[in-house]
């Protein structure tokens, strides 16, 4: 196999972890970037945690690191971190400032930005979007061209699916799953896996009647 970069000498240590910039041995061309043979691109802990196959690039400050996998056409630039086992592929971006961390997976054509962080055995995939200070932990998923941003958390087993948007300062957790073109813009949802919220009304009605209770109980 010919490799497509090499391991430099221009190292320093983060967090006790020693890594290196990289180096491309040959041209990588995707819809995102052109590296040119010679470019520096960003830090890697090992070999093993950037492909030498495809055009799969890690590229700025960026950081690859533990035993975390960037490969496919995938994406890693800025300062944004990859590490634990986590994993990056298919034509997935991270970028800014973001960490993808734990066991968690970035892959299709994914983008996480901003200081947004996905970890723990989060998924993010299709033509999802997670920015901001948002953050998607547990074993939440966020798919489709669902849109997750501003400071919301999606945690536990919640599926944020569709077209759906969640923003603001927003809690989704336990099993909730939101579809189509639902958006939560405040508060907290938290609900069985036997309630799919695919429509905004049905949402809403389900919010004022937890507000109701919570009334009640105070």
């Amino acid at each position: 196999m010919v490799k497509k970069y090499e391991i430099t000498s221009d190292c320093k240590t983060v967090d006790g972890v020693k890594v290196c910039r990289v180096k491309a041995l040959r041209d990588i061309k995707t819809k995102y970037y052109t590296v040119k043979k010679g470019d520096l691109g960003g830090y890697v802990e090992k070999e093993s945690n950037l492909s030498q196959i495809y055009e799969a690039w890690v590229k700025g400050n960026a950081m690859v690191k533990g035993d975390a996998r960037v490969y496919d056409n995938a994406w890693v630039s800025d300062n944004a971190v990859v590490g634990g086992n986590a994993s990056v592929s298919g034509k997935a971006v991270v970028k800014d400032d973001a960490v993808v961390r734990d066991n968690a997976w970035v892959k299709d054509n994914a983008v996480v930005g901003g200081n947004a962080r996905v970890e723990g055995s989060a998924w993010v995939f299709g033509d999802a979007v997670v920015v901001g200070n948002a953050s998607v932990s547990g074993e939440a998923i966020v798919s489709n061209n669902a849109w997750v941003s501003d400071n919301a958390n999606v945690e536990d087993d919640a599926l944020i699916s569709g077209n759906a948007v969640v923003e603001g300062t927003t809690k989704v957790e336990c099993r909730t799953r939101l579809s189509d073109s639902v958006k939560v813009s405040g508060g907290k949802v938290c609900a069985s896996e036997d309630i799919v919220f695919d429509s905004q009304k049905k949402l809403d009605n389900y919010l004022k009647d937890v507000k109701k209770y919570e009334d009640i109980k105070e």
